[in-house]
């Protein structure tokens, strides 16, 4: 047997273990020694001026809520400016803010009559703007009370550049993938703190709720999809400090559909290969600070399909020598079924927490594979239809 294809075998099946399971452990164990410093609001006598920024379209479903949650901050509301972009909504979308901007004049509404696009949107409002201090989110993220001052409190008190809220996902009918990806990012959440305590960064803000200094806001070119993973790269391109704050609690609906999910990652893939090659410079030095981090955290994962796929194939060149690889390369074969048996288990309501999980994982990374075709066969996939919101 030819020991090299053995070797890589193991170091293929070693990306996926190291990026999911080693990497983030590491990760725990440093964070552990540290002790977290606690916020102190009373620091701030006079909290700034600061404008939540947000496009919608078509979601009549959960404005409402979406308003309701930033009313009810503890944040003043004299300080407190709601700017939002009406992606040509033809819902009740519009209708409904209106109500509210004759209660609540520190609402504003901008309409387009012709669809943007989000990243148009932002651009545009971001203009409009007249704070140092903004908030970005989307229209399914709602804010608990303290969200809005636990953000600014870290621009202003400990000046960092850029801040991530602590995104709670929820299912109110706990159906389909939904407890996957509250698991999946419930574990994202960990490790960006994690990584944060450990080295005063993170890699990628969610787009439902970070802040940032209107200084250090950059407008995302067309096409780069992920624009808050491009800001987030550009503020650590010009040595600013990205951190993720728990306190500022919020929560978003997941979907529970399969397919629709599996659309989403195919289009996140796409942008996380655009931004890569945008950004690639900042992998090097590549074994310490954000090279080391964006390395393990990101580019791993986004390697993990293909290291499967070469896994398998090497794995039935060693089978040839090597009868125990043959039954190898039978459980790949029935790796590879997993997400039809997943959908299949779903739609039949069917619970099996392990094979939902991996017939998940498995997918994912299939649509990691297909958004990287996508990008290097210069898709000019850019318009952003929202997902069904799972209220």
């Amino acid at each position: 047997m030819n020991y090299f294809f053995l070797i890589f075998f193991i170091l293929c099946l070693f990306v996926p273990i190291y990026s999911y399971v080693i990497f983030p452990w590491l990760m725990k164990q440093k964070a552990n020694k540290l002790k977290p410093e606690k916020n102190n609001y009373s620091n701030i006598t006079d909290w700034p001026a600061v404008t939540i920024v947000f496009s919608v379209f078509n979601e009549e479903l959960v404005i409402i809520r979406k308003l309701e949650s930033l009313i009810h901050s503890d944040y003043p509301k004299d300080k407190l400016q709601i700017l939002v972009g009406s992606d040509n909504s033809t819902d009740k979308t519009n209708a409904i803010i209106e109500e509210y901007i004759i209660k609540y004049p520190y609402i504003k509404l901008v309409q387009k009559t012709a669809r943007q696009g989000k990243l148009k949107i932002i651009n545009e409002l971001v203009d409009l703007t007249d704070t140092r201090h903004l908030v970005f989110t989307d229209a399914n993220v709602f804010f608990e009370p303290a969200t809005i001052k636990a953000l600014v409190y870290n621009l202003v008190v400990k000046k960092v550049d850029m801040v991530c809220g602590n995104i709670l996902k929820f299912s109110p009918k706990n159906e389909g993938i939904s407890g996957q990806e509250i698991f999946y990012m419930n574990f994202e959440n960990q490790l960006k703190y994690h990584e944060s305590l450990v080295y005063g960064f993170i890699v990628g803000v969610e787009g439902g709720c970070y802040a940032i200094k209107k200084d250090n806001f950059v407008k995302v070119p067309d096409g780069f999809l992920m624009d808050d993973f491009f800001i987030t790269l550009d503020v650590i391109s010009k040595k600013g400090t990205v951190l993720f704050e728990p306190e500022a609690l919020c929560y978003e609906d997941v979907n529970d559909a399969p397919m629709i999910e599996f659309k989403r990652k195919i289009r996140i893939s796409l942008g996380n290969f655009r931004n890569l090659k945008y950004y690639k410079h900042l992998l090097f030095p590549i074994y310490k600070g954000f090279g080391f981090t964006f390395f393990s955290h990101k580019v791993c994962r986004w390697l993990t399909p293909f290291a499967l796929v070469f896994s398998f194939f090497t794995a039935l060149g060693i089978s040839m020598y090597c009868p125990f690889f043959k039954l190898i390369l039978i459980m790949y074969s029935l790796l590879i079924l997993l997400p039809l048996l997943t959908i299949i288990l779903e739609k039949a309501k069917v619970k099996l927490p392990f094979i939902n999980a991996l017939g998940h994982f498995i997918l994912m990374n299939f649509a990691l594979l297909i958004g990287y075709f996508k990008f290097i066969g210069a898709s000019h996939e850019s318009a952003w239809e929202p997902p069904k919101r799972n209220i």
